[in-house]
């Protein structure tokens, strides 16, 4: 059976309850599951459980804790993705592949030059891709339900990044450092063997990619470029990619 996803305060010390409507159906009428079932549940954060029903109704199902443990699919890592907000529906695709490789987080980031401008719909659309975040992790059974955070400017983002250990910033025009000679690092080798999990972001440009502007104030603060190989990558591409190549260099 897979993995249910309730949220933190749905679990108390002996029981869960389970109140979404989604979720009531879908372990009611889809899955048939029945009072005495055992059910494996993820709180989205550090723990995961094993349920017994107790109840079911069309008010929310019941279920007593039998197994508790701390989450064993714990990535080695800590990787957030700034996406330059590409033209609809490519953002959507990008957030669900993310999720998919790793992402704990997305944030889409207005950039020079974005096709698409700030319209003032953006809650609403965090709203369907927070969605999407959620049905996704439930498909790579990752124990932590990643966040779709809400749309930054260029600038904002970069007041951020000091909070990472490293930025990965994929350029078309980098010639000299690839994203694999960059994890060959010394400081980035340190890290890998520490035994503390490293926080990395990964910025990607939009179609139209970075502008001089931003290449500038992103070198400024340290944070240099790398190149993904000879093939220029669309950017509903390249964000994926980039955290696949990090998959493969701190999970194998």
């Amino acid at each position: 059976m897979n993995i249910l996803y309730v949220k933190p305060d749905e679990v108390g010390e002996k029981q869960i309850q389970v109140t979404s409507p989604e979720d009531i159906r879908h372990l009611s009428k889809v899955l048939r599951a029945k009072v005495g079932d055992k059910v494996p549940v993820s709180d989205g954060s550090e723990w995961e459980y094993v349920g017994r029903i107790e109840e079911i109704s069309e008010d929310g199902i019941v279920l007593s804790i039998v197994d508790k443990q701390k989450h064993g699919r714990e990535l080695s890592y800590h990787v957030e993705l700034f996406q330059g907000v590409p033209k609809s529906p490519k953002l959507e695709l990008i957030v669900r592949k993310s999720v998919e490789l790793g992402a704990s987080a997305i944030t889409p980031v207005y950039m020079d030059r974005c096709v698409n401008k700030p319209s003032g719909r953006e809650e609403k659309k965090l709203v369907r891709l927070q969605k999407i975040a959620d049905e996704a992790v439930k498909q790579c059974l990752s124990p932590r339900t990643p966040i779709v955070h809400e749309y930054l400017t260029f600038n904002d983002a970069l007041n951020i990044f000091s909070e990472f250990d490293f930025v990965i910033f994929p350029y078309e025009n980098e010639e000299n450092v690839t994203l694999k000679d960059f994890l060959l690092t010394e400081a980035c080798r340190e890290k890998k063997i520490s035994g503390k999990i490293p926080r990395i972001a990964v910025l990607i440009g939009p179609e139209g990619g970075f502008s001089t502007d931003e290449v500038e104030k992103l070198e400024s603060l340290g944070i240099r470029p790398v190149s993904l190989g000879k093939s220029i990558l669309r950017t509903e591409t390249a964000g994926p990619a980039t955290l696949a190549m990090l998959m493969y260099a701190f999970e194998l």
